[in-house]
């Protein structure tokens, strides 16, 4: 390896819908209360999640056989801010991804068993390849912690890359020109609940 590119790993992101939670957003926010109530059970339940795009249609195709094709690539993209991803009507186009100085752009992963192991049961799904960003030509977002991941099911970074699925890492990390980020064989977890 280089002497100066310096790898930075990312902490663990786990991604996983809290259904109970879900189940309880739209009661809370019928009953009328006040408006800091309902934005603090909102930052409650932006931890991690399916988009509201990918939920619709899931919920689609097993109860009303709508068919959905998943997408043949998977794009993964860093955000600036946590919290970022709110599940309504983020896309491709919504604010707070890196800049696309510094050689940033998202990681394309071909949506295969080769990158994402098949499972049986409630096994959360695990990439089996290390998601690797090319490496920093200049300081991404000011030299400030990324605390946030988004995947895509597109690279245009227009409202017609939907997102799927999004989570907070574990730990925000910089990174500075010459670092190279990536998230580590199996530190990305996928699961239902």
């Amino acid at each position: 390896m280089d002497a100066a590119v310096r790898p930075i790993r990312f902490a663990p992101v786990s991604l996983h819908p809290g259904a109970a939670a879900e189940l309880l957003r739209q009661p809370l926010r019928d009953a009328g209360l006040p408006r800091r109530f309902r934005e603090a059970f909102d930052q409650i339940l932006l931890i991690s999640g399916k988009s509201t795009y990918f939920s619709e249609k899931l919920r689609n195709e097993i109860l009303g056989a709508v068919a959905f094709a998943a997408p043949g690539n998977v794009y993964f993209g860093l955000w600036t801010t946590a919290a970022g991803t709110d599940m309504s009507g983020f896309n491709g186009a919504s604010p707070g991804e890196v800049a696309a100085g510094g050689a940033y752009d998202r990681v394309l992963k071909a949506n295969t068993p080769a990158n994402f192991a098949t499972i049986v049961g409630a096994a959360p799904k695990l990439n089996t390849t290390a998601i690797t960003w090319v490496t920093a030509t200049a300081t991404w977002n000011a030299g400030n912690g990324i605390p946030q991941l988004g995947v895509f099911d597109g690279n245009a970074k227009t409202a017609a890359d939907n997102l799927l699925l999004w989570g907070d890492f574990t730990v925000a990390r910089s990174v500075l020109g010459g670092d190279t980020a990536q998230i580590n064989v199996g530190a990305f977890s996928y699961t239902e609940i």
